[in-house]
């Protein structure tokens, strides 16, 4: 049956959180970067495991180092090299089953939409945040009318997709809760959790299916 397949980007699409990257290699000259780049890490996790809201954690993310557009844009063209090794593979083949393909992401279009478009897909199957830049061309926020800047906004943005598509039937794939709340919440039909990159208990155990890799996730999708 053809399907609306709907991919989380960061650990999922991506083997790396595109946010954290960007941040990480900002960091790098800071004599605190090391310090700073574990206080990164950590808001990530509490962020993806639910503990954290996401909005607040896309917030404090951002605070840790200012980030100018120069290093939102070396950060995206560096970014194409992380792909999930067989995604793309997996989206042509999803493809030439009739299905739909989209990517959902919590992160900035600013970071991947070029790694996106080498697998394969079009701006108009993209759907994730946008940097706000000051005057001086530093990060000074994000787009807070984007349902995808808060928990539970995917859950809206698939119903979009759903409507825009015709596909009554919407499968979403992720690591993180923010695509559980998609399932949870109705939006999304099912739900594979996807933990080859990053395998977050709380996600584990709330997934109604579970693939630690490509080849799985695969299998489970086409058979």
């Amino acid at each position: 049956m053809s399907r609306l397949i709907i991919f989380d980007v960061d650990s999922t699409l991506l083997a790396v959180e595109s946010l954290d990257f960007a941040v990480e290699r900002a960091l790098e000259a800071a004599p605190d970067g090391p310090e700073r780049t574990r206080e990164l890490k950590d808001i990530t996790e509490r962020g993806m495991a639910g503990a954290l809201d996401f909005r607040t954690s896309l917030e404090q993310r951002l605070a840790i180092a200012s980030l100018a557009r120069s290093q939102v844009e070396e950060a995206s063209e560096a970014l194409r090299s992380h792909q999930t090794a067989g995604m793309a593979d997996l989206i042509e083949r999803l493809r030439q089953k009739n299905c739909d393909v989209a990517a959902v992401s919590g992160g900035f279009i600013d970071l991947v939409e070029p790694a996106l478009k080498d697998m394969g897909l079009s701006p108009g199957e993209m759907r994730a945040n946008r940097f706000v830049y000051d005057g001086e061309g530093r990060v000074a926020g994000f787009d807070r009318a984007n349902p995808l800047s808060r928990s539970g906004g995917k859950a809206n943005v698939v119903k979009g997709l759903k409507t825009l598509t015709g596909r009554p039937l919407a499968v979403m794939i992720g690591d993180g809760m923010t695509d559980y709340e998609a399932f949870a919440k109705g939006a999304a039909d099912s739900f594979i959790g996807f933990g080859a990159i990053a395998d977050r208990a709380p996600v584990r155990d709330k997934a109604p299916a579970y693939v630690d890799s490509v080849d799985a996730l695969e299998k489970m999708l086409l058979g």
